[in-house]
């Protein structure tokens, strides 16, 4: 009996960290998409790619033996929502919010997770606006609109293009604005050609009578409406195409099929760049099931993921919204999957990778 008595004692020590881990609270970082609505399906691909870098973690054991878990609430693309969702994502836990998606929703996300206490992760988002010294919660990983804006209207002048239609739907005025003043400011003459989002093509349709080249800045109603219509009987689109997306490239790449599209993107390519994070990135795609998310925003949800696990790994501590921020502010100069990052208390703004791509006639995307 006093064996087995030992033996029994024995089988629950060893059992103890065990039980522990199982007890133990999961680390939980949350989100607030347009899961509905015109915004469905890039969210759906962000959600996909931060999904994949939360399952990768829990494969390896999760965040300091905790389980993590990713809550995404759908917001319906409404900022009221969204904000509503931030105080009940505080409420379950949630250590930070992860992804906004364009101008408005980023700002409500801003606004609202300030009030809260809860860290912002990687609004996609160029607005200058979100890199205030005021909003010391807020945590990008990508230049502001005007580093993209400079660059396409740079390679546009390169390409001896003298006036441009700028087509913009007014989803991301800010965007838009940058876009215009880069494009004077390097001596292209622009057109500006408001776009009904109900009525797309139309606008689409006048832009070769207008110039030679059109850029695009178009946002999930607008796109919605185009993946509605014959796209291919659109008439009349100039020879040259560019775009300088925040969100939606994706989608404009498979729209715009059968013709030639430069973009401006804040990632690396996500089907061909030899960077590790890339290939780790399309391995756990092929891992988990889930090939979908091998896309731009799907990158960038896996990124930003990404970088909270391995701060959190790194700071020891996953408890509270503050261990996170301590952890993020503490990075330093160090890339994530050979992906330059750089984070520091008085460095919030993480990267300034920017480059150009171009989608050919084939539907290949290349740099």
């Amino acid at each position: 009996m006093l064996m087995g008595r030992r033996a029994f004692g024995t089988l629950l020590l060893a059992a103890g960290p065990a039980l522990a881990q199982q007890a133990a609270r999961p680390v939980v970082l949350g989100q607030s998409l347009p899961m509905t609505g015109p915004g469905f399906t890039t969210a759906n691909r962000v959600r996909a790619g931060a999904l994949l870098a939360v399952e990768r973690a829990n494969a390896g054991g999760g965040v300091l033996g905790r389980v993590v878990e990713l809550l995404t609430l759908d917001d319906g693309g409404d900022p009221r929502r969204l904000a509503d969702n931030v105080r009940r994502l505080r409420g379950q836990g949630a250590l930070a919010v992860l992804n906004c998606v364009g101008e408005q929703a980023c700002h409500a996300a801003a606004g609202a997770s300030a009030a809260v206490g809860l860290p912002l992760v990687g609004p996609f988002s160029g607005d200058a606006r979100l890199r205030s010294p005021t909003l010391r919660h807020v945590f990008t990983l990508r230049p502001d609109d005007a580093h993209e804006a400079q660059l396409l209207a740079g390679q546009l002048r390169v390409l001896s293009v003298a006036q441009v239609a700028l087509l913009a739907d007014g989803y991301e005025p800010v965007r838009e604005a940058a876009l215009a003043r880069a494009l004077q400011a390097d001596g292209i003459a622009v057109q500006r050609l408001p776009v009904d989002p109900t009525r797309p093509a139309a606008a689409l349709a006048q832009a070769s009578a207008a110039a030679g080249a059109a850029v695009l800045s178009l946002g999930p109603d607008s796109l919605e409406t185009l993946s509605q219509t014959a796209f291919t009987t659109v008439v009349g689109l100039p020879a040259m195409l560019m775009t300088a997306p925040s969100t939606g490239l994706t989608e404009q790449m498979r729209m715009l099929r059968g013709h030639g599209l430069g973009f401006t993107t804040v990632l690396p390519n996500p089907e061909s760049s030899q960077l590790p994070l890339v290939r780790d990135f399309g391995r756990d795609a092929e891992r988990f099931g889930s090939p979908d998310a091998i896309t731009f925003e799907g990158l960038g949800g896996y990124l930003h993921a990404l970088l909270c696990i391995e701060a959190l790994r790194r700071g020891r501590s996953a408890d509270t919204p503050a261990d996170l921020v301590r952890a993020l502010q503490a990075w330093g100069r160090r890339p994530l999957g050979g992906f330059d990052l750089s984070f520091a208390p008085d460095q919030h703004h993480g990267s300034q990778f920017v480059e150009l791509g171009v989608r050919g006639r084939d539907g290949v995307a290349r740099r």
